[in-house]
């Protein structure tokens, strides 16, 4: 009861105010259609005991005419999703205060072993059909999902038989118009029906990024260290084959090849906090500060395979693959790189590599011995393979990792009536990490640690009920287990006393999550809403802190993490809709290790309070529009491992409002649209930037001004 009081909003006295994660695009879209693939289950959205989000493809659309990257996206549509950085990296965009788990049909995106925060490029957005969101701690994807799971659907190929050709360009720009600030991007994406059973989808797509702008006219600062989107190169190939080998079974390969690299054109130019002064870009080489340029690349590879009916069984398999290497920008880190503990120091630069191998098999039964009982069996198969080099000098700072699993699960439904489903099941988590004997860089006293094979086991529980009061309201309960790696390499990197071993250091210990979640849906001919209050804990959390070198470190805690997430959206008459959703959220860690919460999750951790609100209207001649407002609210720090000063140093005690606005016409000559991203020209410091814990002068951000987006498609 705490939390409803904590946010001011009468939700006990007026429930149909208190409304989450709900699709807020097409009003007609019946979300009861759609088939939730993230939740691996045979099974709608509405029949789920979880808050869901569904973001269509129209509303993918919308949203990337405001910011083109998936966490842009998600910011304007999930909520409860941390605001997006708008760089290479993902520094706080998480969801709940834990990290979701990303996937591309399935496929995991996450790094385990060494997590580099960079799993949410790898993608083109063009090349997503809808966005699926599976919100708070589960394990039914396996290791990663500790704040929720979000499934890219790609596009597949159209079934009608002909050839068909899209193809999108489109420009940005800040709105005084800066020849250095034009984004350029040009997509296309071919399908046919090669034969009878066998569709063929391919595309690609290539976008050249200029400079951001902020509202006063001038450059936003590069993030040289963990790589800028802006002036940048990015291209992504694609390929979707699907062919049916039999009636009822249906064979897929997906082909995803991404690739994003600075240009190295500009340099950053370091700010000052105390005096206010940003941090900026200008033209130069950053070669000889930096090294070369950040890059993402990215190859996914996934084959499934479903059959309908196998005596009575429906089978899904999937094999997957993905290759994944993120070159990080370097420079000396006052003395970091250095080849011994007293040597001088120098430019090094470092590289996350790591291969990935699984397969995902599952068989399902309906109406199991003639009941109302559903059954699914499954086995998860991974194994992955990661290291962190110093690319310039050739050494490893993160030796070579292997991580496996076998995981086998068992799910099981049951309708006592049609109103009043039970779910419930359980999997059994097998983790074998290897590590052979390696020491430590110079900056971590180069300690020897003694390699081993450690073995983690977890056998991670979950239970859910969904009770229909009416056609129109439904109730949902659930408690569900998440299971992750902690980032294993920051871990062994940074283990600087002699006499450590891999198989006995505690901090590889696995982070176990438990979430509780109750809540209400509301579905009628006009309005949709729902809410949803939800508790998240881990005995062991990990939280990540920034050393004074800038590097960021693990710290294993105990964490508490409670929110509330509502959305709800009102159709005013055929042509208008009016919604929006707002996410509470309040996380605190142990920071005395005595067992008890007692100092509030700092900003990297936990994301700010946050509403959004839409109103979106159709007009005659085939014309949309839709204005979008989000205001992020004041987040303050305290507790037992925060003196007074550090606390004031991080809070966010700037919080700004925001308005974008897009409009749309169809036409015979094709589609265009026109995106305004910051409509009121507001100039404001980043989220990120103000609660950033080692609050250095290379990350005092501006956020983007006005920007214009103009785009252009057809289809034929």
């Amino acid at each position: 009861m705490k939390l409803f009081y904590k946010m001011g909003l009468p939700c006990i006295a007026l429930p149909w105010l208190c409304t989450p994660a709900l699709a807020d695009g097409d009003r007609n879209t019946e979300l009861e259609e759609v088939i939730v693939s993230a939740s691996r289950l045979q099974k709608p959205a509405s029949a789920l005991p979880n808050t869901v989000t569904i973001v269509d493809q129209v509303r993918i659309e919308q949203a990337t005419l405001i910011n083109s990257s998936l966490a842009g996206v998600l910011e304007q549509t999930v909520p409860g999703f941390g605001p997006s950085l708008d760089k290479l990296a993902g520094r706080g965009e998480s969801l709940r205060g834990r990290n979701p788990l990303y996937l591309i049909d399935g496929v995991p995106q996450h790094n385990a072993l060494r997590d580099g925060q960079r799993d949410g490029h790898t993608i083109d957005m063009d090349f997503v059909e809808r966005i699926e969101v599976i919100h708070g701690s589960n394990a039914i994807q396996g290791i990663g999902a500790t704040g929720g799971v979000i499934n890219l659907v790609t596009k597949s190929p159209r079934a009608d038989g002909g050839w068909t050709q899209d193809v999108k360009f489109s420009l940005s720009a800040p709105d005084r118009i800066e020849s250095d600030g034009l984004t350029t991007k040009l997509s296309y994406i071919g399908s046919a029906r090669l034969e009878e059973r066998v569709d063929l989808s391919a595309g690609v797509t290539y976008q050249d990024h200029g400079l951001f702008y902020d509202a006063a006219g001038e450059p936003v600062g590069l993030y040289p260290t963990q790589g800028d989107i802006m002036d940048s190169t990015s291209r992504n190939l694609f390929l979707k084959l699907v062919t049916e080998p039999l009636p009822g079974q249906r064979l897929q390969l997906m082909v995803n090849d991404f690739n994003l690299e600075r240009n190295g054109d500009f340099v950053a130019v370091v700010g000052d906090r105390a005096s206010n002064r940003l941090t900026g870009t200008e033209s130069g080489d950053p070669r000889p500060l930096v090294g070369n340029p950040a890059e993402n690349d990215v190859t996914t590879v996934s084959l499934d395979y479903m059959a309908e009916d196998l005596a009575g069984w429906r089978l899904s398999a999937q094999l997957y693959y993905q290759d994944f290497a993120g070159l990080f920008e370097g420079g000396e880190f006052g003395g970091f790189f250095r080849l011994t503990i007293d040597g001088p120091a120098f430019l090094d630069q470092s590289e996350i590599q790591s291969e990935k191998y699984g397969a995902k098999l599952m068989l399902s039964r309906a109406a199991l011995f003639d009941t109302n009982a559903d059954l699914t069996l499954g086995l998860d198969l991974s194994s992955d393979s990661s290291a962190q080099i110093l690319a310039l000098s050739g050494r490893e700072w993160v030796p070579e990792a292997d991580l496996s699993s076998a995981s086998p699960f068992v799910q099981l439904d049951y309708e006592f009536s049609e109103h009043l489903q039970l779910t419930a099941g359980a999997r059994y988590e097998n983790v074998d990490l290897e590590v052979g004997d390696y020491t430590t860089i110079a900056a971590a006293n180069s300690t020897f640690v003694a390699g081993g094979e450690p073995e983690f086991t977890e056998t991670l529980f979950n239970i859910g009920t969904v009770y229909d009061l009416t056609e129109q309201w439904s109730l949902y309960a659930s408690f569900s287990e998440g299971f992750t790696m902690p980032d294993v390499g920051r871990v062994l990197r940074g283990i600087n006393t002699p006499g450590q071993s891999v198989e006995s250091f505690l901090d590889l210990e696995p982070v176990i999550t438990d979430n509780r979640e109750i809540g209400v849906k509301y579905q009628g001919a006009r309005l949709r809403a729902e809410l949803a209050v939800y508790q998240s804990d881990s005995d062991q959390g990990s939280r990540l802190d920034m050393n004074s070198n800038g590097i960021f470190e693990v710290r294993r805690e105990k964490t508490e993490i409670e929110g509330i997430d509502i959305n709800m959206q009102y159709a005013l008459s055929d042509t208008a809709t009016l919604g929006g959703n707002y996410a509470y959220i309040d996380g605190r860690f142990d920071a005395d290790r005595n067992g008890s919460v007692d100092t509030d999750l700092d900003g990297l951790n936990i994301a700010p309070n946050r509403l959004n609100v839409f109103y979106q209207q159709s007009f005659a001649g085939n014309i949309s529009a839709r204005l979008d407002v989000s205001k992020l609210f004041r987040r303050t720090f305290k507790g037992a491992g925060l003196s007074a000063e550090r606390a004031a140093q991080i809070a966010f005690d700037k919080p700004y409002t925001l308005a974008h606005f897009n409009i749309s016409l169809a036409s015979d000559i094709g589609d265009f649209a026109l995106g305004l991203r910051n409509l009121l020209d507001k100039q404001y410091i980043t989220y990120f930037s103000q609660v950033e814990t080692a609050q250095r002068n290379d990350t005092f951000f501006a956020g983007q001004g006005r920007t214009l987006t103009l785009t252009y498609s057809n289809d034929f």
